[in-house]
Formats: C-alpha cells, structure tokens, sequence
C-alpha cells in the first residue's frame, strides 16, 4: 500500500483516517501535512500525533459524500 499517497490524499481533501499500524493499534483523526519525510502527522482528540511510516500497515480514508 503506498501510505504517503493515501495520507496526500486525504490531507488534501481535508479527510479523517485511520492507521492501522503493525502493532495492531488504530490512530484516527484528521490528515495533516507532514513536513518530515519519515512521519505521518495526524490530528487526533488528544492533540497531534506523528507516527512512522515504516509502523503503518494499512490506511483507511473516510470520504464524505456530502460536500459543498
């Protein structure tokens, strides 16, 4: 799966997401651009949050249907 073109994506929609990562933990929230070409950055309810690429197994993209 490529995940830095998932994540592009999602960031520039705007989109929520969740990784699932090797460890088998699940982080969700908002894309955001990420600077560091090793990190994922996304916006959680606890505050932003960096994961490694190299820890992402999979990548969930929520679409919204309904936007303006």
């Amino acid at each position: 799966m490529n995940v830095k073109g998932e994540l592009r994506l999602a960031v520039a929609s705007n989109q929520k997401v969740a990784l699932r990562l090797r460890n088998g933990e699940i982080v969700t929230g908002v894309a955001e651009a990420f600077t560091a070409s090793s990190r994922a950055k996304i916006r959680t309810k606890e505050g932003p949050t960096w994961v490694p690429f190299a820890d992402v197994e999979h990548v969930s993209r929520v679409i919204n249907m309904f936007q303006k």
